[in-house]
């Protein structure tokens, strides 16, 4: 597992099991801060699910009675969770693999990782943010 992710799961104090039968790739239990993932699932699958169910745990962990109780709200918690989980991984990717920021492309970053095309400007704000922290380049 990706250091960063270690880092994460010790700082939220979040549990995590793997199950072999599973309704979905993962679930956060906010009640015992637990996420509990699938356990067939391939490595990709496994850091987007685990990142994924970070975010609810980092964002909605004492507010998640929230998360059934109206659509909207539902809606919102989980692009959150996709958010950070994207966050996430960008960062991972730009300090844990040897690249070129003035090759970098989001949407490569996306289709390589089977991420939806829609979250192209999450990518590109967390790669800024980055480059913006070393003193690099930006997007425009």
């Amino acid at each position: 597992m990706y250091h960063k992710i270690e880092q994460i799961l010790e700082k939220l104090g979040v549990t995590v099991l793997e199950v072999p039968e599973l309704d979905a790739h993962g679930h956060y239990i906010a009640a015992i801060n637990t996420i509990v993932l699938h356990a067939r699932l391939n490595e990709r699958e496994r850091t987007k699910a685990l990142l994924h169910e970070l975010g609810h745990a980092a964002k909605h962990k004492n507010n998640y009675e929230l998360y059934n109780l109206a659509f909207s709200l539902h809606s919102k918690m989980e692009r959150e969770a996709e958010e950070f989980m994207i966050e996430q991984m960008v960062e991972i990717y730009l300090h844990e693999t040897d690249f070129n920021f003035d090759s970098f492309s989001a949407i490569n970053f996306l289709e390589n990782h089977d991420l939806d095309l829609k979250f192209e400007p999450i990518v590109k704000e967390s790669a800024s943010y980055y480059f913006d922290l070393k003193g690099k380049h930006t997007f425009s």
